[in-house]
């Protein structure tokens, strides 16, 4: 007979750490870490717990005794409630996963400082701005915008500390998401707001006013646009004094605390540490590109100016990382270069936006049309042609809205220069009836005839002669 001593059967001992119990808990009962989900509790989060990997909350441990049948008592041990992780060392490392693009891994980590620290509000309010970050950098303009408006309404404490990054983030993703009205009421109300806090020579009121010009642009709105972008252009070279900057934070935020409006005194100075650091070429990229379109779309247009402005602004938007920005410039450039009889370069220019798998989907069309519109000008009607008719089955598959308007009304351009005029219509109609304007039944579309089948009707013709 062996001397060993055999190692006790598992189950006849309680299991010693908070993850081993829920996982023989939740394997007694039959259930999947999937049935165990509730509100911020994910499936992988339960994996975490069951490793121990994570440390649950009260709410959490009371969320998953419910759903096992059990009480909390039977979930902890004695001596195992400890202190939660810090959330602070969980909360810079989602900042830093965001500022190093890997936004997957900032939401993850803000999503679980929701579920970690539930109850907390300080801690809560600090995730779920970071979320509304995270969907605006991953281009979820809409899940941006609503996150920020949250944001916005606890701003309404005198003690939050992210009302100034919740304007201009609600201003981006409304101008971003094509909602050109709200974010032209957003972008004025911040405007307003900015100046009341003490801030007119400072980074975000150039960046306001750059949005604002960039969607009344979008509009077609360019007389209205030239007054943010002059405002703009004097502001910056008073902004390029680092020092000046920082004065202008500090008296803002040493005039909020007089006024117990201790979150925005904690914002406003948390800026000055940043603007040594801080890298304003999107800013002013976005201002030039804006102001080369005023160029471009002025009676004279400055041509030579414009393109000039346009190439520089490339840079800065190239520099900060704003692919959707670059490529939007790129084609006002590609526009400047069309109108300047220089037809080889906007080929050029554009075989380079479409060879970019970085392009955004629209922008790949508006490039597409203006490349056609080159190629007509060199004598290639069949590929510019052909160029329209795919721009066409593109823009069918989009959604409605301004921006789509825009394309079907640059579609209407092209078609009308390589003589598709039946072709064009269509496309102005398009336009139009995306920016939600009722036509009459007139102007109601009629099935487009291509132009081969235009081909056949004059052969027809002939034939009957």
């Amino acid at each position: 007979m062996s001397n060993l001593v055999q190692p006790a059967d598992e189950t006849m001992q309680a299991p010693r750490t908070f993850g081993t119990r829920l996982r023989r808990l939740r394997a007694e009962r039959g259930l999947r870490q999937l049935d165990l989900v509730g509100d911020n509790i994910s499936a992988s989060y339960i994996s975490l717990l069951e490793t121990d990997r994570r440390v649950p909350t009260d709410r959490v441990v009371r969320h998953l005794s419910k759903r096992l049948g059990c009480t909390p008592e039977d979930l902890w041990l004695p001596d195992e409630k400890t202190a939660r992780r810090p959330a602070a060392v969980e909360l810079r490392m989602a900042r830093a996963a965001l500022a190093v693009g890997k936004v997957d891994e900032a939401e993850a980590w803000y999503r679980r400082v929701l579920a970690e620290h539930d109850g907390d509000t300080g801690i809560s309010q600090e995730a779920e701005f970071g979320l509304a970050r995270t969907a605006e950098q991953a281009g979820r303009h809409a899940q941006a915008a609503e996150g920020y408006r949250a944001c916005l309404a606890a701003a309404e404490d005198s003690i939050y500390p992210h009302w100034l990054g919740a304007t201009m983030g609600l201003v981006r993703s409304l101008a971003y998401g094509d909602d050109a009205e709200s974010a032209v009421a957003a972008a004025l109300l911040a405007k307003r707001q900015i100046s009341e806090a003490g801030l007119d020579i400072s980074d975000v009121a150039v960046e306001v006013r750059a949005i604002l010009a960039t969607v009344l642009c979008e509009r077609g709105d360019y007389a209205g646009a030239e007054e943010p972008v002059v405002e703009a252009l004097k502001i910056v070279p008073k902004i390029g004094d680092h020092q000046a900057l920082t004065k202008t934070y500090w008296q803002a935020a040493a005039v909020a605390y007089k006024a117990n409006q201790t979150g925005y005194a904690q914002e406003f100075a948390s800026r000055i540490t940043d603007v040594d650091a801080h890298d304003y070429s999107h800013t002013l990229g976005m201002l030039r590109a804006v102001y080369g379109s005023l160029l471009l779309r002025q009676s004279p247009p400055d041509l030579q100016k414009a393109r000039e402005v346009l190439e520089l602004a490339v840079t800065d938007l190239d520099a900060s990382g704003a692919v959707g920005d670059a490529m939007r410039c790129r084609s006002d450039l590609m526009r400047a270069l069309i109108m300047l009889d220089n037809y080889a370069e906007a080929l050029t220019l554009a075989d380079a936006i479409l060879g970019d798998a970085a392009t955004p989907p629209m922008e790949r069309i508006r490039a597409r049309l203006l490349r056609a519109t080159a190629q007509c000008l060199l004598g290639d009607t069949e590929a510019a042609l052909a160029a329209c008719q795919a721009s066409r089955a593109e823009l069918e598959d989009q959604p409605h809205g301004s921006q789509t308007s825009q394309l079907w009304s640059l579609l209407g351009e092209a078609m009308t220069q390589v003589g598709d005029t039946e072709g064009a219509i269509h496309a102005y109609r398009c336009a139009i009836n995306g920016l939600g304007v009722d036509l009459p039944p007139t102007l109601l579309s009629a099935p487009v005839r291509r132009p081969a089948d235009r081909h056949t009707r004059r052969q027809a013709r002939g034939d009957s002669r």
